[in-house]
């Protein structure tokens, strides 16, 4: 089997399992994608038996089969290639030869009966998803994931279908948690909310930037598995078999105060007290007084840090500590000039809202200090 392929194309269809491939793995051919050869088409297709990457590139060929490559060898050969064909052979006992001008690799690949079966994708089954706002409402959630896997519930995003026609993201890593809403394209329906995992969800938000911006993603949950769809790409995913915790119960009901703050004051005021406080808890102290916020951090080994902010606020003196990288990430997907912080006493959680999108807010749970 043989095949010739500009350079540019396929570096760019490469690049797709790069990020899917396993580089350290008891099973060999998770480390290897599938080529798979019709019509003058090439399938590309990487895997590791969560998440798989489908990408499909026009080639030129007489020919049809099936080969498997250990995908970042053949990534980084092509990548130093010159800019000109290259050829792709098949020889004998599953080995690659890999030619363009003067330059000729010879690889080792595996056998094509050892890669997965993966799930077809039904597009009669999918509903087309407007990207832009599918990657607004990652954006607005993926930093709430929690990063510990043994919390395999927590380790990725909550869909469901809201109200109308809107999707629901949350996320929550059980010390905050995320919630927007949006209406992003007709006839999405699932029974049941379920759990993408936070490496799908990366590769979704890659795939909403893929092509033409404006173009959309076509989406579909069939059984435990989510595909997602745009040109030549095709995602699919293995949905994360939990339930999500019932995260109406951490939203708070009411709120007693609410305060306009300016975003990117209290983003710089928050990095200054930040550079003195610990890298683990990042422990800042919210000092609320009628018309100012002090923000202020003490470390035992570093030293203290104070900043005050005039805000529009009367009421109580009130004290209570949050982590400030939580903010800061919350204030980093907020686009408008000022936001809301809504708090309720000195142990109750906050609430970040938009000024303009009432359809996200952000709820952090406050810590001892």
């Amino acid at each position: 089997m043989e095949f010739k392929i500009k350079k540019e194309p396929f570096l760019q269809a490469l690049s797709w399992t790069q990020s899917i491939v396993e580089r350290k793995t008891t099973m060999p051919i998770l480390s290897n994608a599938l080529f798979h050869i019709t019509k003058n088409k090439l399938s590309i297709l990487a895997t590791d038996l969560e998440v798989a990457v489908h990408v499909t590139v026009n080639v030129e060929t007489q020919e049809e089969g099936k080969i498997c490559i250990q995908a970042k060898n053949l990534f980084d050969i092509v990548r130093e290639l010159p800019d000109q064909e290259i050829i792709i052979q098949r020889k004998e006992q599953n080995r690659i030869q890999v030619i363009a001008g003067k330059s000729q690799f010879k690889i080792i690949g595996l056998s094509v009966e050892e890669f997965p079966q993966l799930p077809q994708f039904d597009e009669n089954k999918s509903s087309l998803i407007e990207a832009r706002g599918l990657r607004e409402m990652i954006d607005k959630t993926f930093f709430s994931i929690s990063s510990d896997e043994s919390r395999y519930n927590l380790h990725g995003v909550f869909l469901e279908k809201a109200e109308a026609n809107n999707i629901r993201l949350v996320a929550t890593d059980g010390h905050r948690l995320s919630y927007v809403e949006r209406e992003l394209g007709q006839g999405f329906g699932i029974e049941k909310g379920v759990i993408i995992p936070k490496k799908a969800v990366s590769e979704l938000r890659k795939l909403t930037l893929y092509g033409d911006v404006e173009e959309g993603v076509k989406i579909s949950i069939d059984g435990r598995n989510l595909f997602a769809q745009k040109g030549a790409i095709t995602l699919i995913a293995r949905l994360i078999d939990g339930e999500f915790p019932e995260y109406q119960k951490v939203i708070p009901k009411r709120q007693d105060k609410h305060i306009i703050l300016s975003r990117n004051e209290m983003i710089g005021a928050l990095k200054r007290v930040s550079l003195l406080v610990g890298d683990r808890t990042r422990g800042v102290k919210f000092s609320f007084s009628s018309g100012s916020l002090e923000l202020s951090s003490s470390n035992l080994d570093l030293g203290e840090a104070k900043e005050e902010i005039s805000i529009g606020y009367k009421g109580e003196n009130l004290q209570v500590g949050f982590n400030s990288r939580y903010f800061l990430d919350v204030l980093g997907v907020i686009e408008e000039e000022n936001f809301i912080l809504e708090i309720n006493g000195h142990v109750g959680p906050c609430v970040i809202r938009s000024t303009k999108d009432p359809t996200f807010f952000s709820v952090i749970m406050p810590m001892r200090i």
